[in-house]
């Protein structure tokens, strides 16, 4: 009997010997084994939300609040938070907000190669056909088909490598563009990016649900685990669970096709339902009615057991050659196969289990994982659908941001307080008066309205009754030269702070009267230093979740998926998948988030001014300014250039076509006033001559007439 002991059921059994009351011992013992240290774990994890939220928590004051072990009540000063630890956190979400986040999906199966190989002979093989239908045409032989101009095969081959994509990548892209939208990814990868922060510990599910992939943040206080010590991620790891109290609505929500009727009504009346489990789960410190709730425990368990398979070989009778296939453990080799010399050989491998316990009674869900996320070359390695990891947890306990905050944060409250104290006692300089000095028939308060009105203390030395003397005045300096001090080791707590966290007052936009641009980009840059580590870590969390459910969405569109949506930057995109060439592709995702891709993004939209001046059109500007990543923004603007670059030849053809008819016109116009001018001395010509033979018959005339003379 395992129900109720930390024993783990073993786990290398048949699947007939995996019966209902092996599942539910596992699950119980799973459950037994996370109870252990459960409370410490979550008191200290709460404490942290307290810190950055600003509860005051007594016990870290009573030092100062009570030293000699007696509450001070009357004092003129209360212990108050000051926040300093929240900025930080604060500014930090803010900048993952505005980091990039590309991700770029590639396949990873073993005939990607071959076809990339086998389009590229295609395209060359066109490129050389055109060639040869070109020279015929040449020729004058007859061919059919038109000429076309075609850059060289060598041309054509490195366009291909810089250009070729994968369908089936293009395909895997639109699906996690789509899974991106559908499941708002982006605000949940801020709210983990929150928990990061504050807890240093980030968890995520992620998994199939009603045929579609969904992906939830899982709140730290909520999950339990066990992995080696040298995995970083969950999801690699033995066994996780998680552990939430919700409302009978939401049971129904999530498993209605896994209950009876019965036991959805014996939700109405929770048996395991107390005001200590509410209490111990209860986020709310001012609740006032809390015995109106009734929250339900729901375990959610999930643990690699092992499974038999087969590896059965035999000879294709089509092509003659051994092949090889994975076979269940119930398969059985039938005769036929035998005697053409076919075998199985079986082996013991991991495999994902899942079960779910409700009101610690209703057991769901007790059966091997759907998708195990298995590697095509290792069959034993499979996934567990949670997945997170710690900030810095190896050798020693784990912290976060603001753990590391927490002394800082004390101190600043306490030397607050203490300035507040010494204001309090502080009463600047005061003069002492003998009461007998104030005139016999004047009360204190016209006394005080002389001495306040007009700076003089008017004395009556001839009291009767009364001897009075001048030394009976003196001055009191009552105030606190402590003030300054308090406030200059506020400053200086401020700034250690500021230097282990890595957000220094410019990174925060304070600039110093005499700092130049230099200097404070300098200091930007160093302290983003520190910070980026945080990121780092933080993205390659991101690049898992993202491989997960572009795994899970092959089991979630079994049948096909067909959709649009609406990108970031208001393209719409449309998805139309296939069943089996979506569920034979093996993807493989990889996510650019570095403060690298960062400040290229911040230089090349500074840029933008600079561009317009020298003829990009703004339209192209603008489209740039909408950019979430480099590299789009590089595409974006090699296309712009593109373009203007065409208009700019379109351009210069333009013009130069302008001067070829202006220098023709000119031509024209020349060869015209050559032609007329040649008309002109032709006529010229004709003139003289005529006016020759008229000149030359006129003297014939007159030799004639003389002779007969």
């Amino acid at each position: 009997m395992y129900l109720g002991s930390n024993k783990i059921p073993q786990q290398k059994l048949s699947i007939r010997k995996k019966d209902k009351k092996w599942r539910e011992a596992c699950v119980e013992a799973y459950i037994d084994l996370s109870t252990a240290g459960y409370s410490e774990r979550r008191d200290w994890l709460k404490s942290l939300y307290d810190y950055y939220n600003g509860v005051i928590d007594d016990a870290d004051y009573r030092y100062v609040l009570k030293p000699y072990g007696k509450t001070r009540d009357n004092f003129p000063s209360k212990m108050r938070n000051y926040p300093i630890i929240k900025p930080i956190i604060d500014l930090l979400l803010g900048e993952k907000s505005k980091r990039p986040l590309n991700y770029t999906v590639t396949v990873q199966n073993a005939d990607a190669v071959t076809q990339k190989e086998k389009a590229k002979q295609e395209l060359i093989m066109k490129n050389l056909q055109q060639q040869f239908v070109n020279v015929l045409n040449e020729q004058g032989i007859e061919t059919g088909t038109p000429s076309n101009e075609v850059p060289p095969p060598a041309e054509i081959a490195e366009m291909f490598e810089k250009t070729y994509v994968d369908n089936r990548a293009l395909k895997g892209q639109q699906s996690i563009n789509f899974i991106m939208q559908d499941q708002e990814i982006y605000d949940k990868f801020q709210k983990a990016w929150f928990h990061y922060l504050v807890s240093g510990e980030v968890y995520t599910w992620r998994g199939v649900r009603n045929n579609e992939p969904f992906y939830e943040i899982l709140n730290p206080l909520d999950i339990d685990y066990d992995k080696d010590p040298d995995l970083d991620f969950v999801e690699d790891g033995d066994w996780a669970l998680v552990r939430k109290y919700v409302h009978a609505s939401t049971i129904i929500d999530y498993y209605r096709d896994e209950l009876t009727d019965e036991e959805i009504l014996s939700l109405e009346e929770p048996e395991h339902a107390s005001m200590d489990s509410y209490l111990t789960v209860s986020n709310r410190a001012d609740d006032r009615e809390l015995y109106r709730e009734r929250l339900i425990e729901v375990v959610s368990v999930y643990w690699k057991s092992r499974k038999r398979i087969g590896f059965l070989s035999y000879i294709d009778p089509e092509t003659g050659t051994m092949e090889e296939m994975q076979v269940d453990e119930t398969y059985r080799l039938s005769a036929d196969l035998k005697a053409t010399g076919a075998k199985v050989d079986y082996e013991w491998v991991n495999e994902v289990w899942e079960g779910t316990r409700i009101d610690g009674r209703l057991y769901v869900k007790m059966q091997p994982l759907e998708n195990q996320r298995t590697s095509m070359d290792n069959p034993s390695k499979c996934k567990l659908p949670i997945n997170g990891r710690k900030y810095s947890d190896l050798n020693s306990r784990n912290i976060s941001l603001v753990s590391l905050g927490i002394p800082y944060q004390l101190n600043y409250n306490i030397y607050k307080y203490r300035l507040e104290l010494s204001i309090a006692k502080s009463k600047d300089i005061v003069a002492q008066f003998d009461i007998n000095m104030i005139p016999k028939k004047w009360d204190l308060d016209k006394f005080m309205y002389y001495v306040e009105g007009t700076g003089i203390a008017w004395v009556d030395y001839n009291k009767e009754g009364v001897q009075l003397s001048p030394q009976h005045q003196s001055v009191l300096d009552m105030s606190i030269k402590t003030i300054e001090q308090y406030i200059a080791l506020l400053e200086t707590i401020m700034q250690e702070w500021e230097k282990l966290s890595g957000v220094n007052r410019q990174r925060q936009g304070e600039v110093g009267a005499y700092e130049g641009k230099s200097t404070s980009q300098q200091a930007i840059v160093q302290s983003s230093h520190i910070t980026e580590d945080l990121f780092r870590k933080f993205g390659r969390l991101e690049q898992r979740d993202l491989q997960a459910l572009l795994d899970y969405s092959k089991e979630a569109w079994l049948q096909g998926k067909k959709a649009s949506f609406i990108m970031p930057d208001g393209a719409t995109e449309f998805l139309d998948l296939e069943t089996m060439e979506h569920m034979e592709s093996e993807y493989g995702i990889w996510v650019t988030d570095s403060g690298e891709e960062t400040e290229k993004l911040e230089i090349a939209k500074q840029m933008s001014q600079a561009m317009i001046q020298n003829g990009l059109p703004a339209s192209a500007v603008l489209e740039m300014l909408d950019s979430k990543n480099f590299a789009q923004i590089k595409s974006k603007l090699k296309a712009a250039e593109a373009q203007q670059e065409e208009l700019a030849q379109q351009q210069q053809k333009a013009e130069q076509e302008a001067q070829q008819a202006q220098l023709e016109m000119d031509q024209a116009k020349l060869d015209n006033e050559n032609m007329n001018k040649e008309k002109d001395r032709e006529t010229q010509i004709a003139v003289a001559e005529i006016h020759a033979g008229l000149t030359s018959g006129k003297n014939e005339n007159d030799a004639i007439a003389k002779d007969r003379e």
